[in-house]
């Protein structure tokens, strides 16, 4: 896959960006990461009931900040079909007088985080693997895989779930430069080469999180309240091939779903996502 670089110039005013013709005030930071920052944000052009995030980004060109920003360019057009994937709506970049850096900004939906949610229900939890496998489906259709499926990467519209956040998006059969440890699939911990079943992998990792409130497999806690050390250890056993043990309480049928999702080795996993969403929809509609 080929990352471009087609960019407009936007507006000088700190707080307002140009995108698309019209113009976003930025409100308010609601997230800082390590290359990234959130903002709030309204169109100027819609008025006051407009809600939006826009994603900024300061780098030097052809830096790996840059690069992954131009991923989830890429990736955002080309899944801009799905409807279980986070919609880009626009993009605009400013670059300072010597064009040694430039602030890049990424408009998107105003939409509810999964991380930022308390959600133990089963059948809700059992529509967000539903919905995400859609969204993983469609990805397999194009070449790609996500190779960050966790919590803090997907978002609700209020009617379903989506995936977002495709700066970590590649080509199958590539080796995944990003992703999460704790949600990681075996071939990926190794450096291997991958396919859309390590996205399947994360997510199983993903939603026996969500059913074991907070835990991952061989955790006796909530990660949160665990040291990083006990939480690296139980984390080496689940890539080192033991199978992560069944949830308790839990229906044996989404338990046998979670060990599919989750099988050490790839070849017994669920071949497709839409096969692993089939599954889901007849758990839903013969039990929840």
């Amino acid at each position: 896959m080929t990352f471009t670089s087609d960019f407009s110039s936007s507006g000088s005013n700190a707080a307002d960006v140009i995108i698309n013709g019209d113009v976003f005030r930025m409100d308010g930071m609601i997230y800082q990461g390590n290359d990234s920052r959130i903002f709030s944000a309204h169109s100027l052009q819609s008025g006051g009931d407009s809600a939006f995030v826009i994603k900024c980004l300061t780098c030097p060109k052809d830096g790996d900040v840059w690069r992954m920003a131009m991923r989830e360019i890429e990736a955002g057009n080309l899944l801009r079909r799905c409807p279980y994937v986070v919609p880009l709506r626009g993009y605009s970049v400013v670059a300072d007088r010597n064009q040694a850096e430039y602030q890049l900004f990424l408009l998107f939906d105003r939409l509810q985080c999964l991380d930022n949610m308390e959600i133990s229900d089963t059948r809700v939890v059992l529509e967000i693997c539903r919905d995400i496998c859609r969204a993983l489906a469609f990805m397999r259709k194009k070449g790609l895989m996500h190779g960050d499926v966790k919590p803090r990467n997907i978002y609700s519209d209020g009617e379903k779930w989506l995936l977002g956040d495709l700066g970590s998006v590649c080509v199958a059969g590539e080796v995944p430069q990003y992703g999460s440890e704790g949600y990681l699939s075996p071939e990926a911990a190794r450096g291997e080469s991958c396919d859309i079943r390590a996205d399947l992998y994360s997510l199983g990792i993903t939603v026996y999180k969500l059913l074991s409130g907070g835990r991952l497999p061989f955790c006796d806690l909530p990660c949160a309240e665990m040291s990083d050390s006990d939480v690296y250890l139980a984390i080496r056993r689940r890539l080192s091939g033991e199978e992560i043990p069944p949830l308790p309480g839990v229906n044996c049928q989404v338990n046998n779903l979670l060990r599919k999702l989750c099988r050490f080795r790839r070849e017994d996993r669920f071949k497709k996502p839409s096969d692993a969403a089939e599954f889901v929809q007849k758990l839903l509609l013969a039990s929840f």
